[in-house]
This record gives structure tokens, sequence and C-alpha cells, in this order.
């Protein structure tokens, strides 16, 4: 976490309205992430005194089993995460107006896009006091590089707007990596006395605990969505290449289809598989054997928050290939583990792919070196005590 040193931040006066106790609601756009990576999180906010309720649009019984054993409410609210409908947004907000009226929370924190557009909206005009964001990435519309698209300008300055409009009666906005805080901060979206850099939702090392990579045969492993901008073309690519220097090494991707319009083509994908180029898993639920299993985690993402797999081969003990881009270069340890690659190179990836399939030694040596990064920086309990600071629920 870094803050501007000194800085005051706008609202946060301690005689208008502190960090007491009450009603924290958290808004998220999937309840099945909220409970996977910010469970943590959520036992902290109890600890401190807060009755938590959780808002997702989603009710699946498994996760709201969990939140129940951890004393917290769920409400199923009316969110769609990927939908650009304005009128649809205004009914959501609305609706959540009318609730936030009736419950009075005390605070509500919301994360991603759509979370924070409805969410706060709703509680700025139900007159919640205590509003925070966080953006984990900046996802679609921010990617650079990309070719122009009115419906990438429309939804890029659309948000622009509503952030700044949010932000600004905001207490605090939480960040995953510097460059996304210094880009929001130089487009004037959000002051920089307000913002917060966290790295991540950090990894829980006992969940995660290191084991030796086998190298016999390497096997280099992608978990995440199947979408255009994390990479996977370049990775099917390279694949290929790496099969005709090193045809012993293996390439695993584990990853869902996703309602995201950048989802690569599903016969894309078992077109790669039945050459022999990579081996897919689909959705897989608990990554952890996949891991134990591999040798070198790749991901070749245009622009990522931190991401939460890399952090997970990280602390199990892998090496890492990512691109040199937002949120990738910041899991890479420079001279002790991993490589950056440039985005959008297939044959850099494959070349990077070719050196460690040649030097199995590099792979245990850096893997070492990888669970020394996690345990010192991305530490679940690190990270959640930084997050509360933020979320004002740590002093007093």
């Amino acid at each position: 976490m870094s803050r501007e040193p000194g800085a005051r931040v706008e609202g946060r006066g301690e005689a208008e309205d502190g960090p007491a106790s009450g009603r924290f609601v958290v808004i998220g756009g999937d309840l099945g992430y909220l409970v996977r990576f910010r469970s943590d999180l959520i036992r902290g906010l109890v600890a401190h005194g807060h009755a938590v309720t959780v808002l997702t649009p989603d009710s699946d019984r498994a996760p709201i089993q969990a939140l129940a054993d951890l004393g917290v409410d769920h409400h199923q609210i009316t969110l769609s995460r990927t939908g650009t409908n304005p009128i649809e947004d205004a009914r959501s907000a609305a609706e959540l107006y009318r609730w936030m009226r009736r419950q009075k929370p005390t605070a509500v924190f919301a994360y991603g896009a759509k979370p924070i557009t409805v969410g706060l909206s709703a509680a700025w005009l139900a007159g919640v006091r205590r509003r925070y964001a966080m953006l984990a990435g900046l996802g679609y519309a921010f990617i650079e590089g990309e070719e122009p698209s009115v419906r990438r300008w429309i939804v890029r300055t659309s948000q622009k707007l509503v952030y700044r409009l949010l932000f600004a009666r905001s207490r605090a906005v939480i960040f995953h990596n510097e460059e996304d805080r210094r880009l929001l901060v130089s487009l004037r979206v959000v002051s920089r006395g307000k913002t917060w850099v966290v790295p991540g939702s950090g990894v829980d090392l006992r969940e995660f605990p290191p084991s030796p990579a086998p190298v016999e045969p390497v096997r280099f492993l992608f978990i995440g969505r199947l979408l255009r901008f994390k990479g996977v073309m370049e990775l099917l690519e390279a694949a290929r290449l790496l099969r005709t220097e090193c045809p012993e090494a293996e390439v695993h991707i584990a990853g869902g289809r996703d309602v995201n319009p950048e989802s690569i083509d599903e016969s894309v994908l078992r077109a790669s598989e039945a050459a022999g180029d990579v081996i897919l898993h689909g959705h897989v639920a608990d990554v952890r054997p996949l891991l134990a299993g591999s040798s070198v985690f790749v991901l070749p993402s245009y622009r990522e928050g931190l991401p939460r797999s890399g952090l997970e081969a990280l602390a199990t003990g892998r090496t890492v290939i990512m691109t040199d881009a937002a949120g990738c270069r910041e899991i890479v340890g420079a001279g002790a583990y991993g490589e950056l690659v440039p985005i959008r190179d297939p044959l850099a990836l494959a070349a990077a792919m070719i050196r460690y399939a040649r030097d199995p030694e590099r792979i245990v040596r850096e893997g070492r070196a990888a669970r020394k990064a996690a345990e010192e920086r991305f530490d679940v309990r690190i990270v959640t005590a930084r997050m509360l600071e933020a979320l004002e629920v740590t002093r007093g």
C-alpha cells in the first residue's frame, strides 16, 4: 500500500464521521469471487465490530453459507455485470437506494466498475456518508494500443465521467497497482490524496504451500478467463512454436468460457489442443493441484490490476512469465525470478518459454525466490491490514 506522504484526505476528518462501528455494506459483482478472495477482509470487518451485509446479483447457496459461517448477511440485488444499458443501471440504482434508505448502513464499499457505478450512486443518494471504492483493474476500456472503436471510446468516456463524479464524493479509492492510480490521477478522475495502492487481494500462504517445481517434463500453466486481452491468442501461437523446439514441454490452459465479447472462440482452442500444442482443462474450481504440477506460470495479458492467479503461483513456488504491462510487471521479481515479455508478441513469449524449458535448474532456483516474494509482499494478512486502514476500521 502507498499513499501520498502526509496527504490530507478530503472528507475524512475525525470530527465529522470517524470510523465508528455499524453496518458495513460490501457490493460486488460475483459472490463466489468475493468469498474466495475477500473472506479475510470480511473477517476483519466483523472482528472490528461491524455488522456486515454483502450485496451481489447472484445467490449461490455455497458462498452464502460460507458468509453465514462468518456471521455475515447476504442480499441479492439486480445488477448486470457486463451490460451497458443506462436505463437498466438506473433501475438497479433506484432499487438499491430504496434498500439503503431502509437499512441505513454506516459505510458502503463497492469494487468493480458496475458495483461502483450503481452501488456508490445509490449510497450517495441515500445519504451514506462513508463511501469507498476499489478498482482491481481498469479493464477493457483502458487497454492501450487497441484499434480505435466507437464502443471503446463511449465506455471509456462514460466511465471517466461517472468515476469523477463518484470519487469526488468518496472517502477513499483503492487501486491494485501504481500505474492505474497514476493514469486516473493524470486524467483528473480522482485526486491523489484520496488514493491507496494495495497489492491485490493477497494470498493465504497456508492454503498455497510451496512445493518443488517438477521439470520432467517442463509444464507451462495459464490460469484465467479465456479472453483476447488476456493474451490467449499469443499463448496459443507461442505454444505451437515451443512444440517445434522443445516437443517434450507441455502448455496447460485452465479457464472457462466467459460472456465477455472478447472471449476466444472455442473452436480455436480445440484446434490448438487437437494439434498437440496445448492441454485444456476448462474451468477448475481448485487450481492448487494444477499449480503443484506446473513448472512455470504464464500470463501474457495486455493489462491487469494485480492478477490473483499470479500471486497463487508465487506462493506455490513457481517462477513466472508475464507481459511488460500494468499489473503484471509488479509481480515479476527483477533479477530474482521471472521474465517480462512485450505485449502481443508471441515470438518473444515463445523464446522465454524455450529458455525455461532448456534450463530446469533455473526453474527450481527462481521458484524458491518466488515463494519468498509471496511471503514478504503478498501475504493476505499484510494486504487485509492495509485494506482495513483504507476503509477506516482500524483506528481508535
